[in-house]
C-alpha cells in the first residue's frame, strides 16, 4: 500500500483532519451520525465507508456528495495506471482511490472506515488522525483475524496512533484491556463509554453525560436499541471537537444509513400490509441486537415472523441464528449470486435445520417473497449486505405504482 501511495505523491499525507473508525459492529451507523452532525455544524465532510450495497459510488462521499459516475471512472482509471498491474487487493486499490479523491477535494473533515481490521488495514496509512473511534468489538472475520477475541481486539487496536486521542464504545473486558494497554503504550488519551461518558434513554429522550456536560437530546433516527450505543460514541466525538448541542441533536434526528434496520415499503409480490425490514447483520453480536429489536416489535404487535436469509461461507451460521431461536422465525434460504463465497442454499438449509428452526429453500429472492403469506407478515431480510443490495435492486424494479389517474 505504501508503494502505491508513494507512486502518486503520498496523498494520505494531504487529507483534511481525519476521524478513523474501526470495530466489529456499528461503524457505519456511528459514521452516519457523525456525518449528519458535521453537516448540521456547517462543515464540509468527506466520508469513506465499505462495503457498498448497490453501487460502488456509495463508498465515496466528497464534501457531502456521493462521487459521480464520471469522476469515479476517471479515478479508477488513474489508480489502474498507478498500480501498473502489480499484485494488489481490490480493497487496496479502492482505498488508494479514496486517498487521492479526499486529498484533492477541499473539506473540513474526513471520516474513514477501515476494511477488515485496523493494524494491517489498507486505510491504516493514516499517521495522525484527529480522533480514532472504536465501535463494539466481537468475533468476526475469524478466517482473517483469528478465532479469539483478544486477537481481533489487537487488530482493531492497530488504528491507535501515538499521541492521538481514542474514544471507544463499551467493550468486553478482554477487548477493553487490550485497547487500554495499546493506548497507554502509544501515549494516546483513551476514553471509553461507561467510564468517561455515558448515554441512556429516558422518557422519550436521549441523555448523554460526561464530566463536563449533560445533554438532553432527541432519540436517534435509526431504529434499534443498539443505536443508542452508536449514538453515544458519535456524541462523544462531536463534543471533543467542540460541536454545538443543536448540531448534535439535529444530526441524531437526520442520520440515515441504508440496509441497517431499514424499513421498506412492500412491493409486489409481497402483500401490501407486509412489514419489511432490512439489516445486513452477519455476526452473532449483531444478531443479538436484531433479536432485541424483533422481540420488542413482536410484543407490541404480534405477527408471523419470516427471515429471508443468505450468508457468506466465512460467517458463523449457527452463532448468528442463536440469538433468534426464541423468536421461532420461519427461515427462507435464498442464493447469493453476487457474493464471492456464499454458502450454497442446500448447505445453508442443513445448517439452519440443525438449529431446529423451520426452513424453506427457494430458487431466488423473488421466489421467496412470492411464497410468503399474504397477511400479518413481519419480514426481515438479513445475513449479508450482498443480500440487502439484491433486495434493494428488486425493490427499485418492482416498486408499487402510486395510486392515481395515469
Amino acid at each position: 500500500m505504501h508503494k502505491l501511495l508513494e507512486r502518486c505523491g503520498n496523498p494520505h499525507l494531504s487529507l483534511p483532519p481525519t476521524i478513523h473508525v474501526a470495530g466489529s459492529n456499528g461503524k457505519g451507523s456511528t459514521i452516519a451520525f457523525l456525518a449528519a452532525m458535521t453537516k448540521q455544524q456547517g462543515l464540509q465532510c468527506h466520508v469513506h465507508t465499505s462495503p457498498h450495497l448497490q453501487r460502488l459510488n456509495e463508498r465515496y462521499q466528497l464534501a457531502g456528495q456521493q462521487i459521480s459516475d464520471a469522476a469515479l471512472a476517471e479515478l479508477l482509471h488513474e489508480v489502474e495506471n498507478i498500480n501498473r498491474g502489480d499484485p494488489a487487493t481490490v480493497f487496496e486499490l479502492l482505498t488508494l482511490a479514496m486517498f487521492i479523491a479526499f486529498s484533492r477535494e477541499p473539506a473540513d473533515l474526513a471520516i474513514i472506515e477501515v476494511g477488515l481490521g485496523g493494524e494491517l488495514d489498507a486505510t491504516n496509512c493514516i499517521q495522525r488522525p484527529t480522533l480514532s473511534l472504536i465501535t463494539p468489538i466481537a468475533l468476526e472475520h475469524t478466517d482473517w483475524l483469528g478465532k479469539e477475541l483478544s486477537g481481533i481486539a489487537q487488530a482493531k487496536a492497530g488504528i491507535i496512533k501515538p499521541d492521538c486521542p481514542v474514544f471507544s464504545a463499551r467493550q468486553p473486558d478482554e477487548a477493553h484491556a487490550i485497547l487500554q494497554k495499546t493506548a497507554a503504550r502509544q501515549r494516546a488519551e483513551f476514553k471509553t463509554s461507561g467510564e468517561h461518558f455515558q448515554c441512556w434513554q429516558e422518557d422519550g429522550h436521549l441523555l448523554w453525560q460526561n464530566d463536563d456536560v449533560l445533554l438532553d437530546l432527541p432519540l436517534p433516527s435509526l431504529p434499534g436499541q443498539h443505536q443508542i450505543e452508536n449514538a453515544d460514541l458519535a456524541i462523544a466525538a462531536a463534543i471533543s471537537l467542540g460541536w454545538g448541542e443543536q448540531a448534535i441533536a439535529e444530526g441524531l434526528k437526520t442520520a440515515n444509513w441504508p440496509g441497517r434496520l431499514q424499513s421498506v415499503k412492500p412491493f409486489s409480490p409481497l402483500g401490501p400490509e407486509a412489514e419489511v425490514w432490512l439489516d445486513g447483520a452477519h455476526n452473532p453480536h449483531a444478531a443479538q441486537a436484531l433479536a432485541i429489536f424483533l422481540q420488542q416489535r413482536q410484543q407490541r404487535t404480534p405477527a408471523n415472523l419470516h427471515l429471508v436469509f443468505a450468508m457468506q461461507r466465512t460467517k458463523d451460521v449457527a452463532g448468528f441464528l442463536g440469538p433468534l431461536l426464541d423468536l421461532s422465525p420461519h427461515i427462507h434460504v435464498v442464493p447469493l449470486p453476487s457474493a464471492p463465497s456464499p454458502v450454497s442454499p442446500l448447505e445453508l438449509m442443513e445448517k439452519v435445520a440443525a438449529t431446529g428452526l423451520k426452513v424453506t429453500v427457494h430458487a431466488g429472492l423473488e421466489d421467496a417473497l412470492a411464497q410468503l403469506p399474504s397477511d400479518r407478515v413481519r419480514l426481515l431480510v438479513t445475513g449479508s449486505l450482498y443480500l440487502i443490495g439484491n433486495f434493494l435492486d428488486l425493490a427499485n424494479k418492482n416498486a408499487r405504482p402510486k395510486a392515481g389517474i395515469s
